[in-house]
This record gives C-alpha cells, sequence and structure tokens, in this order.
C-alpha cells in the first residue's frame, strides 16, 4: 500500500503455525520456531492479520 506508511509486527506468538503459508510476498519467516515479518518484503496485504487466531500479528501506525 503505498499511502500508508505502517508495518506489521508480531508480539506473543503462540507458535501454531497458521500464518506460515499465508503470505504471498513471502514475507514471514521462523525464527527459532516464531513468526517474523520482513518489513523489507511485507506489502501490507493484512492476510497474516487476518489468520492469526491469537491476534499476535498486528499493525501499527
Amino acid at each position: 500500500m503505498s499511502d500508508t506508511n505502517g508495518y506489521v509486527v508480531v508480539f506473543g506468538c503462540k507458535r501454531c503455525g497458521k500464518c506460515r503459508d499465508v503470505c504471498p510476498v513471502g514475507a514471514i519467516y521462523e525464527e527459532n520456531e516464531l513468526a517474523k515479518i520482513d518489513p523489507e518484503k511485507c506489502n501490507l496485504c493484512m492476510k497474516c492479520i487476518d489468520e492469526c487466531t491469537n491476534r499476535s500479528i498486528i499493525y501499527m501506525d
């Protein structure tokens, strides 16, 4: 989204893996089994936020 200055972060990942394959640009990766977001790849599509039932992936302004 070109008109947005926000970003997506992971806070309190429960290691469920539900977000693992949902990112269309491959911005989600795992580090010590915890989900992480690569801000250089993320296009703010919000699919990971919709998929995370733990509400651990959030959008920050």
